[in-house]
């Protein structure tokens, strides 16, 4: 007695599924090293990652947290990762200690970055901290955020030696603030401790350091000029499902929140969503597609730089980013 086969079609459908599998090119494999640790502050990417855009573009990614002692520039150098998140000054910074790394795209365009103190305190604008106890990020005042922060007080004509300065403690809500220790905390993100205190039902004034002349791109997605040159084509697939990811995100804030427990399951999820709507005015400016980069904000970085004696003479900005992966 003959045995009974398959069905030829579906025997057919099989083998062709088959054969296009094997057919197909190898994913490329790259790394990110972010520059904190997982949360909605890099949406974009997880978005790119779960809704398969970094799939479509052939790419098999791996998102790897960062934090306060992450040097996102080294590992990229290091071989590590392909990119990283950073922000501008320390591309400026190490393109003058002859590295290259290369800005492909900001993640926010405008500065997400304040100055936080309650509003009893009769702090509302710079002015108001002469002669106040300020928390700082480190007591160097050499990181991006107090760089930035040291900027705007010069700006308004704040004498930074009237200030008292003492490190911060508190880096998720207004918690400092109601100690006796600060009379204000600098370095804060409007996207992050402001939405936690606005939970928290404080009644805080934020000051950004944008209204005041310091922009700054705290966030931008950079590789090594190496690879811009040997592998153009990765660097634009790359970029490509990155942004669409971001597009998304800015669309559908609800949706794309639980994305981020994916990556830290012990995130809480409606404060992630209420940290994306507070970055989409940031991220979506509406005067430019998102991820594009701007030179007068290079020019600005540059200035502050060459002001606080973190570079000694101006480098070629046109070295620095590009705007060529996201035209």
């Amino acid at each position: 007695m003959s045995k009974k086969i398959g069905n030829p079609i579906s025997i057919l459908i099989i083998a062709i599924a088959l054969l296009l599998n094997a057919c197909s090119p190898a994913k490329d494999k790259v790394t990110v090293q972010l520059s904190w640790f997982h949360s909605a502050e890099f949406i974009g990417f997880y978005t790119a990652d779960q809704l398969g855009y970094y799939n479509d573009e052939n790419l098999e990614v791996a998102l790897v947290a960062g934090g306060p002692e992450t040097d996102p520039i080294a590992s990229v150098f290091e071989g590590t990762s392909q990119f990283g998140v950073t922000p501008g000054d320390s591309i400026i910074r190490a393109q003058s200690a002859g590295q290259e790394p290369v800005a492909i795209s900001s993640i926010f365009r405008k500065s997400p970055l304040i100055v936080m103190a309650l509003a009893n305190s009769g702090i509302s604008t710079p002015q108001d901290l002469a002669g106040k106890t300020v928390g700082v990020v480190s007591p160097g005042l050499d990181t991006t955020w107090d760089i930035q922060f040291i900027a705007m007080l010069k700006k308004v004509g704040v004498d930074p030696a009237s200030i008292t300065f003492v490190p911060n403690e508190e880096f998720y809500s207004a918690a400092d603030l109601h100690t006796d220790r600060m009379d204000a905390t600098s370095g804060t993100f409007s996207t992050n401790e402001l939405v936690q205190a606005k939970i928290d039902g404080e009644d805080v004034v934020p000051i950004y350091y944008g209204d005041y002349g310091v922009e700054f791109y705290n966030n931008l997605i950079f590789t090594d000029a190496k690879l811009i040159s040997s592998d153009p084509e990765l660097v634009q697939r790359f970029i490509r499902a990155t942004l669409k990811g971001y597009q998304y995100a800015v669309e559908h804030p609800q949706e794309v929140a639980a994305f981020t427990l994916k990556y830290d399951e012990s995130l809480d999820v409606a404060f992630q969503q209420a940290t994306i709507e507070a970055q989409i005015p940031l991220l979506d400016t509406g005067d430019a597609q998102i991820g594009w980069m701007e030179e007068d904000i290079w020019n600005n970085t540059q200035a502050i730089l060459l002001d606080q004696g973190y570079i000694t003479s101006p480098i070629d900005l046109t070295k620095v980013y590009t705007n060529d992966f996201i035209k």
